[in-house]
C-alpha cells in the first residue's frame, strides 16, 4: 500500500445520525503509520444496561430553550421529569430522530422548524447546533482525558452526511456546525457510503473473515457496491478502483428512507392494531417515560431477529403496565383475554404478566417493507450498464448489524460476495476520520442531476417555440433558457472546475446574483420545464473598483467534491474574490 501523509495534527469525525450519534478521532502520525488505528469515546451506558459506542440522537432543552442534556442522558432525565410531581415534562423540549427532516423537506430553509415529542416547535438549526456542540465538546473532553494536548486550531473536523442528501441539506449541516463553534475552514463534509468504502479499503485482513478476504476486491478495475444502512436511510454508491488505487464513483448515490426506523414504525403500527390508535396516542403523549423504555426494549429485541427463526418460535417483549391499564380502563377487559379473539393475532400473540410473546413471523414482518424496497433498488442498480461487472457488496451502518438484514441480502444475492466489517456500525465514522486525513482517496464522482442557470438568448425561429418570443427593446429574445454546465450522469473529477457563462458587472456594483437550477432530465430546454427545480443562488461579492466601466466576471463551479465550491474571477483586474452558493435562501 502506498505511503500515507496527513496535513492535520488531528482529525475528529462526528457521525450525527438519525437514531444514534458518536465520534472518533486519530492523530496525523497515527494515521500515517496505521490508518485504521482510530479511537472513539468510551461506550455510553443507558439505565437499562444498553451499552453502545453511539448514543441516541436526542436533544433535551430546558423550558427557556437552553441546552440541558443529549443522548441517553437526555432520555433518562426526561423520564425523571415525566415521573416527577414537581416538574411538567411538557414544559421541556425533547427532540428525537429529527435528522430526517433535512431529507424529507423539499424546501429546506435556515428558518425551517421541527416539532418536539409534545408538538412544540423550534427552528431546526438551533436543535442541530445544540447536538453538534455537545458531541464536539464531549470529543474534546475525551481527548484531554487521554492526555492528548492538542490546540483546537490544529484539529480538523469531519461531519458525515448521507450521499443522497441535497446540497441544501449539506449546507444546513455545515452552518449548524459553524454555529456550534467549528470553524468553516477546519471542517469537511464526508459522504457516508464513501467514508465506509474508504474504511474497508484500509481494513487489515484480520478484521475480515476468511470468506470475506480477497485482495481482488481492491485491485484496479474492481467494482463494488457500498450499501450504508442507517437508522433513517439506505444510501448506496458503486465504486471502481483506479490504476493508482484511488476510488472512482461509477454510479451516483441513491437510496431511500429504508432504514431501521421503518422497522420501529411497523412495530408501533402493530401495537396500534392490538391496543387501538387512540390508546397508543394517549400512551405516547401521557407516558413518555414508559414509551422511551418500550423503544429501548424493542431496540434490544429487534437485533435478535433472524431470517431463520425455527429455533425461536416467538419473542417476548416487555410492555409497560401503563399501556395495559389504558386499555383496561377503556374496554373494561384485559388485553390477554381479548387478544385470544383477535381475528389477525389470536394464537400468534399472547400476554403473560407484563410480557407480550410475539410470533417470530410477525417480528420478521416488521422488516418486510424496508428490506423489499432495498433489495429491489439494489437489483435495479446492478442492471445498469456502468455497474455491470460488480460482484461484491460492502454492507455497513447500524441497521447492517441486524441478522435478518444480513441474511436477506445474502439469500437474495447468492451469487454476490457480501462483506460486512466486524464493526459495521462504526465503519462510516472511522472511514470519515481516514477521509479527513486523505480526502483525495475518492478522485471522481458522478453528477446526480443536470445543473444550469437561467439565461436570456436571442430568439431563433425554429429553435425555440413562437410563444416563448419576447421583445427586449428592438431585439427578439427568449428568457429562462436552461444554460447547462453539468449533466446528469457526467463523471466529475475532484477539484475540476466548470466555467459558467461570463457575468457582466456594472460600475459601482458590489453584489451579483445568479439563480441556479437543477433538473432530473439530461437536456432540459427551459428552467420552467417539468422536473426542473430552483436550487439557490450564487452570490458574488464584487470588490470596490475605481474603474469607470464595469467588468466581466468568470464564475467557476467545482462539482467533484462532497460540496459545491464556487470561485469568481474579475477578468479586467485579474482579482479572484469570495463567492458562495446559497441553497437555503428561498426564491
Amino acid at each position: 500500500m502506498q505511503s500515507l501523509t496527513s496535513d492535520h495534527v488531528m482529525v475528529i469525525a462526528i457521525d450525527f445520525g438519525t437514531t444514534y450519534s458518536g465520534y472518533a478521532f486519530s492523530l496525523g502520525v497515527e494515521f500515517e503509520s496505521e490508518p485504521t488505528k482510530i479511537s472513539s469515546n468510551k461506550p455510553w451506558i443507558a439505565s437499562q444496561g444498553l451499552v453502545s459506542h453511539k448514543t441516541p440522537t436526542c436533544v433535551l432543552l430546558k423550558p427557556d430553550a437552553s441546552f440541558y442534556k443529549f443522548g441517553y442522558e437526555a432520555e433518562d432525565r426526561y423520564n425523571e421529569i415525566a415521573e416527577s410531581d414537581d416538574l411538567n415534562h411538557k414544559d421541556y423540549y425533547f427532540f428525537r430522530r429529527f435528522k430526517m427532516v433535512l431529507h424529507s423537506r423539499p424546501n429546506l430553509r435556515r428558518e425551517t422548524v421541527i416539532e418536539d415529542e409534545t408538538g412544540k416547535t423550534m427552528e431546526a438549526m438551533i436543535v442541530f447546533e445544540h447536538g453538534i456542540r455537545y458531541l464536539k465538546n464531549h470529543a474534546l473532553s475525551t481527548i484531554n482525558t487521554q492526555g492528548k494536548c492538542i490546540d483546537e486550531m490544529d484539529i480538523h473536523w469531519v461531519l458525515t452526511v448521507p450521499a443522497i442528501w441535497s446540497e441544501g441539506a449539506k449546507q444546513f449541516m455545515r452552518e449548524a456546525a459553524q454555529k456550534a463553534g467549528i470553524e468553516s475552514n477546519n471542517l469537511s463534509i464526508a459522504l457516508e457510503p464513501e467514508a465506509a468504502s474508504v474504511y474497508c479499503k484500509y481494513l487489515p485482513s484480520h478484521q475480515l473473515t476468511q470468506e470475506q478476504m480477497s485482495k481482488s476486491m481492491f485491485q484496479p478495475n474492481a467494482k463494488y457496491m457500498v450499501v450504508d444502512l442507517g437508522g433513517g436511510t439506505a444510501d448506496i454508491t458503486v465504486h471502481k478502483v483506479e490504476s493508482d488505487n484511488s476510488l472512482c464513483e461509477v454510479h451516483g448515490p441513491s437510496g431511500g428512507a429504508w432504514g431501521g426506523t421503518k422497522v420501529d414504525e411497523a412495530f408501533i403500527k402493530f401495537l396500534e392494531e392490538i391496543f387501538g390508535e387512540d390508546i397508543m396516542k394517549v400512551f405516547l403523549d401521557k407516558h413518555m417515560e414508559d414509551a422511551i423504555d418500550l423503544y429501548r426494549e424493542f431496540e434490544i429485541r429487534k437485533r435478535k431477529v433472524m431470517l431463520d427463526m425455527s429455533d425461536t418460535p416467538n419473542m417476548a417483549i416487555k410492555i409497560p403496565v401503563a399501556l395495559y391499564e389504558l386499555y383496561e380502563d377503556k374496554h373494561k377487559s384485559k388485553v390477554k383475554d381479548d387478544i385470544k379473539r383477535h381475528a389477525k393475532y389470536k394464537d400468534r400473540v399472547t400476554c403473560l404478566a407484563d410480557k407480550m410473546k410475539i410470533d417470530s413471523n410477525i417480528m420478521k414482518s416488521f422488516f418486510k417493507r424496508p428490506l423489499y424496497d432495498l433489495v429491489e433498488h439494489m437489483r435495479d442498480i446492478l442492471g445498469e450498464l456502468p455497474v455491470r461487472g460488480t460482484n461484491t457488496f460492502i454492507i455497513v451502518g447500524g441497521f447492517a448489524e441486524s441478522g435478518i438484514v444480513q441474511d436477506t441480502i445474502k439469500s437474495k444475492f447468492s451469487n454476490m460476495r457480501v462483506i460486512i466489517p466486524f464493526d459495521a456500525g462504526l465503519a462510516v465514522l472511522k472511514g470519515a476520520v481516514i477521509f479527513g486525513h486523505a480526502p483525495m482517496v475518492v478522485t471522481s464522482r458522478v453528477c446526480r442531476r443536470t445543473y444550469g442557470m437561467a439565461v436570456t438568448k436571442a430568439f431563433i425561429k425554429g429553435q425555440y417555440p413562437e410563444d416563448r418570443k419576447e421583445f427586449m427593446g428592438n431585439r427578439e429574445v427568449v428568457r429562462n433558457v436552461f444554460h447547462r454546465y453539468m449533466q446528469l450522469g457526467q463523471p466529475t473529477k475532484v477539484g475540476e472546475a466548470v466555467s459558467t457563462v461570463p457575468m457582466s458587472a456594472a460600475k459601482g456594483q458590489s453584489l451579483a446574483r445568479v439563480r441556479v437550477f437543477s433538473s432530473k432530465c439530461s437536456c432540459p430546454e427551459f428552467v420552467t420545464d417539468r422536473g426542473c427545480s430552483y436550487l439557490g443562488e450564487i452570490i458574488v461579492n464584487i470588490p470596490d473598483s475605481e474603474q469607470e466601466e464595469g467588468g466581466t466576471v468568470d464564475v467557476k463551479m467545482t462539482f467533484g467534491g462532497t460540496e459545491l465550491a464556487v470561485e469568481a474571477l474579475e477578468k479586467k483586474s485579474g482579482k479572484s474574490y469570495r463567492s458562495r452558493f446559497d441553497f437555503l435562501s428561498g426564491e
